[in-house]
Formats: structure tokens, C-alpha cells, sequence
């Protein structure tokens, strides 16, 4: 076909980068997404020369989201809120439980660069299923679906990119990322572009895989209803409130995911609960070490607020888990947990029988609470719904109901609940904090004294990323 040599040479040179840039990581996991050749062992003979091989590519992406540096430092970052602090001496973090945050820290480096991992390995593969290629046994239809999955996997990395090192909470802010919308090679001096453009160039992915992606929902798998759903959460980060409601009820309603009964479920099944939209399945045979469970506790906010959630603000027993928020004290009561370990709440290496290194990304519980807060938000007083949802979370966890009397009220219901229901889940109470602070709702300062000023809100680039590409420049409030 026309072109097709010069297309697959130059597919066979990014390949050629990417495997340079990744050769650390191992694809040795023991699931159906990760039975693949490691994606740095593909040769030109074995690229997209049938249907298997390029499904065998698209499982590459699926494998990056399980890089043991994104899943730490995601653990580690955790830290900043203060809702965890170190609990072992020497741990990774103290920078990050300070709101100070190195940037030579290594650990900075590989967790940055472990989301361009998902991006590279996802533009390979969008460029191979644009170009004119045959790929023998491939559907047309199929095709498109690969595509739309290769970039909603390109749209939530560059999403959890901008939240953690642009100003995400300004659209008006030049200080975005870096957009990588092609495979890259060589040098490259890429400057980083406003988050505008940045939000703009997420949904045009996630908009794709709305209208592209498969139909089916399948464990560990990106679908329609999975970018509906990351959708609904950029709506709500870019204050479309009316618009983020619609969608997440949309959501709610459609039955494809279904709210578990008793919240411990969520953590006995891990991926294989009907609650969760997204959550890369990673089942080792003898487990997998979560940071966060063996170097972290909870901290004295999330201990405090767990504590006010039942009770009197100081009737806790941190040993039994009595006073406390039940999904505290199923996580955090020390009676409960196996020595070394500091967090029940996800299945860890210690925990036989359960599914131990699939951290949940997104599932229908946020989703709860992010109608219930973008309905607050897009209209006046208490509004009734958003209170249903909120209260539906509640009682799920055992918990009576709420009945705010002022939206703000509501609005601070919603994030503690927030808090309480996501502790340790891709960090976002963290986030929560810094949107509600920039909208005016909290604080930040009063819950998290060591944070001083709006350059803390975002981590600053790694010095070796800024190194690598001369477009970069550092976060405000930090020096190199």
C-alpha cells in the first residue's frame, strides 16, 4: 500500500526509543492483559503483522499503568494532604509530608516518567491504527476500538499529569504539561502548553473513545462507559458543573456498574467488583508490596475526621477500630492489621486468596460524590438529589444520614465524605483539597500547616526531566 514501508520503518524506530526508555520494566505479571511479549522485545517481524500481535501491543499499554514507580509515588503522594505520614524510619516522603518537595528526589523522576510510559506506548499504537497499514485478521471496527482505547489511556495519563505538575485549577494558566500527541525519539524540545489546551486535548481523546471504544465492560478494560465516566470527572475539574451532573447520573443510572452493599466487598473482590469502572489487574502469585501499606499510617487528619465522622471527636480507639468511621477502622484498626502492615483496605502480600496490586482508579463511588458535588455546586441551597447520593454512600458504609442546612454545609459534607470513602485511592482527597481551596470553600492552610502558599498545590518538575527537554520550565516556587 501506499506508503506503508516508510510507515512501518518509522513505527520501527519509536519502537526502537520506547524500548530504550523502558527496558526496566517487566511484564512477568500472570493475567490474560499481561500473557504478551514484553513490548522492548517485539521485533520488526512481530510487529502488527496480525491481529494478535497488535492486541499484544495494546496490552503493553494496560501493563505501564502497573509500573512499580507510578503505583509508589502515587502511594507517597498520599503524604501531601496529611491525611498519611511515614511510618518507617528512612521511608521515602519526608519531603512530600513537609509540602517541599525535592527535585532531584528519583523517585519524582520515575513516577513523571512512568505516565509518559502509558502515552508513548499509547501514540505507537494510535499511529500504527491512523496509518494505512493492512494488519491481517484486524476488523475495521476493531481497529477503531484499539484506537479509542489507546487514547482514553493517552487522555487519563496526561490528566493525572496535569493534576500533579500543571495548575490545573486555572484555565487560564500557561503553567500546563507537556502534550505528547505523537511517539517521540531523539531530542525533542517540547515547551509545555496551557491548561486550556491541555483540557481541550484530553477530551478530545476521551470524546473519541465515547463515541469508538468497545461497548463491553470487562475486567482491567477500557470501554465507552469508563470514558464517560473519566468525562464526567474532567467536567468537573474544568467547573462544568451542569454538564459533569448530567453525565455522572447518566452513569449512576445505567446499571453497567452497580454499587456493592457492604463497602468491605469492595476490598475482598478488588477488580473483579462490579463497583469498579477502571483498575489495572495485576495478580502476582505471592502478592505485590503497596508502599503505602508497609511505609505509611494515617495521619492526624484523616484520624481526626474519621474519629468526628461517629460519635464525639475523641471517642476513637485506634486499636480496636471503636468511635471510628467504619472504612477507617476496617483499613487502620491496629487489632486487624498484620505485623508491618498499615493499611487493610486494599489486599496486600500478606492477605492470601485476594486479588493483592490492582489499585483502584475509578469506580461508581466517586462518582457518586462527584454528582453530588457538581449538582451542588450548579445550583442553589441544598439540593435534594445531591444530598440522596451523598447519603446513599453513607448508609452503604453504615452511617446515618446527613441533612446540611446551607450549601456550603453540603459542599464540606461532600468532601470529607470524599475523604472518608477514597482515603488512599489515586490520592484524590488531595486534589479535593486544592480545588475546593482555589474555589474558596477551605482553607488549605488551616487543615495542612505546612502549606503556605499556591506554589505547593502541584509538584515541581524532576531536574532530569527538565534536562531532557529544553521546552520545559520549572514550577513556580521551585528552583533547580
Amino acid at each position: 500500500m501506499k506508503n506503508s514501508k516508510n510507515i512501518k520503518a518509522a513505527i520501527l524506530i519509536v519502537l526502537e526509543s520506547v524500548c530504550m526508555l523502558f527496558l526496566t520494566y517487566s511484564c512477568d505479571l500472570i493475567s490474560d492483559v499481561d500473557d504478551i511479549d514484553p513490548l522492548y522485545q517485539l521485533t520488526e517481524d512481530a510487529v502488527f503483522t496480525d491481529n494478535i500481535k497488535t492486541e499484544a501491543v495494546l496490552n503493553g499499554i494496560y501493563t505501564a499503568w502497573k509500573a512499580s514507580e507510578l503505583n509508589s509515588f502515587t502511594a507517597h503522594t498520599m503524604l501531601l494532604s496529611g491525611n498519611y505520614e511515614t511510618a518507617t524510619a528512612g521511608a521515602l516522603g519526608t519531603d512530600l509530608s513537609e509540602n517541599d518537595v525535592d527535585v532531584s528526589n528519583s523517585s519524582l523522576m520515575s513516577y513523571y516518567r512512568s505516565y509518559y510510559a502509558v502515552i508513548q506506548r499509547a501514540n505507537y499504537l494510535i499511529k500504527a491504527m491512523q496509518s494505512d497499514i493492512e494488519i491481517p485478521g484486524l476488523s475495521s471496527v476493531r481497529r477503531k476500538e484499539i484506537e479509542a482505547e489507546s487514547r482514553l489511556h493517552r487522555a487519563m495519563a496526561h490528566f493525572y499529569l496535569l493534576r500533579n505538575f500543571g495548575q490545573f485549577y486555572n484555565s487560564a494558566s500557561e503553567s500546563g504539561i507537556m502534550i505528547s500527541n505523537e511517539p517521540l525519539s531523539g531530542n525533542y524540545n517540547i515547551p509545555r502548553s496551557g491548561v486550556e489546551k491541555c483540557f481541550d486535548f484530553i477530551s478530545e481523546d476521551i470524546e473519541y473513545a465515547m463515541n469508538n471504544a468497545p461497548e463491553t465492560v470487562t475486567e482491567g478494560r477500557l470501554n465507552k462507559s469508563a470514558a464517560k465516566a473519566m468525562k464526567a470527572k474532567i467536567l468537573l475539574y474544568t467547573q462544568n458543573w451542569a454538564e459533569a451532573a448530567n453525565l455522572s447520573l447518566q452513569i449512576i443510572n445505567s446499571g453497567i456498574y452497580i454499587l456493592e452493599n457492604v463497602f468491605q466487598n469492595l476490598y475482598t473482590l478488588g477488580y473483579k467488583s462490579k463497583e469498579v469502572i477502571f483498575a489495572p489487574i495485576s495478580v502476582y502469585p505471592n502478592g505485590i508490596l503497596n508502599a503505602g501499606s508497609y511505609t505509611h499510617k494515617p495521619g492526624t487528619l484523616l484520624i481526626s475526621v474519621a474519629d468526628k465522622s461517629v460519635g464525639s471527636a475523641s471517642d476513637g480507639n485506634i486499636q480496636t477500630g471503636e468511635g471510628y468511621d467504619p472504612r477507617f477502622a476496617y483499613a487502620h484498626a491496629a487489632s486487624s492489621l498484620s505485623s508491618g502492615v498499615y493499611n487493610n483496605k486494599y489486599p496486600f502480600k500478606n492477605v492470601s486468596g485476594q486479588q493483592s496490586g490492582s489499585p483502584f482508579i475509578l469506580r461508581l463511588g466517586e462518582i457518586y460524590l462527584i454528582y453530588a458535588e457538581a449538582k451542588t455546586r450548579s445550583g442553589s441551597g441544598v439540593d435534594s438529589d445531591a444530598l440522596a447520593k451523598l447519603n446513599a454512600i453513607r448508609e452503604r458504609a453504615g452511617l446515618t444520614k446527613l441533612n446540611p442546612d446551607t450549601k456550603a454545609e453540603l459542599l464540606e459534607n461532600i468532601r470529607i465524605e470524599k475523604q472518608l470513602e477514597l482515603f488512599g485511592e489515586f490520592n484524590e482527597p488531595w486534589f479535593d483539597m486544592v480545588r475546593y481551596h482555589i474555589l474558596g470553600d477551605i482553607n488549605i492552610s488551616d487543615l495542612k500547616p505546612t502549606i503556605t502558599n499556591n506554589d505547593q498545590l502541584i509538584l515541581p518538575y524532576p531536574v532530569l526531566a527538565l534536562s531532557g527537554n529544553g521546552g520545559l520550565t520549572q514550577n513556580p516556587g521551585y528552583t533547580n
